[in-house]
């Protein structure tokens, strides 16, 4: 049997990489407005393990004009399929939060 360990870094890179197949989200990149949020500023994705399986946590911007629930269980689908693909672990929650609706050039109803 093969020992090894999957880094925190490369199951958030799993996490980026499932998004960026999907249309009209992204993770949360808000510009900081000052030094304190350096500090209190939380990463847009995380992922955690239990001995249940893996959770990820995400915080999204989407485009104006997506109908939101049908892409937050996009969103939730795809980010699980591609954590259990790669690690053969049970995902057992994609949690989402909806930070920013952007307008978009051509992207809107």
């Amino acid at each position: 049997m093969v020992d090894y360990e999957i880094s925190e870094p490369a199951l958030e890179g799993l996490v980026v990489h499932a998004l960026s197949a999907l249309e009209g989200v992204r993770l949360l990149e808000a510009p900081l407005r000052s030094l304190g949020e350096v500090f209190r500023r939380t990463k847009p994705v995380k992922v955690e393990r239990s001995p249940e399986g893996l959770s990820a946590d995400l915080v999204l911007s989407v485009d104006y004009g997506v109908a939101i629930p049908e892409l937050a269980r996009e969103v939730q689908r795809s980010v699980a399929e591609a954590l259990f693909l790669a690690t053969g672990q049970k995902v057992r929650a994609v949690d989402l939060t909806v930070a920013q609706v952007e307008y978009r050039q051509g992207n809107h109803a």
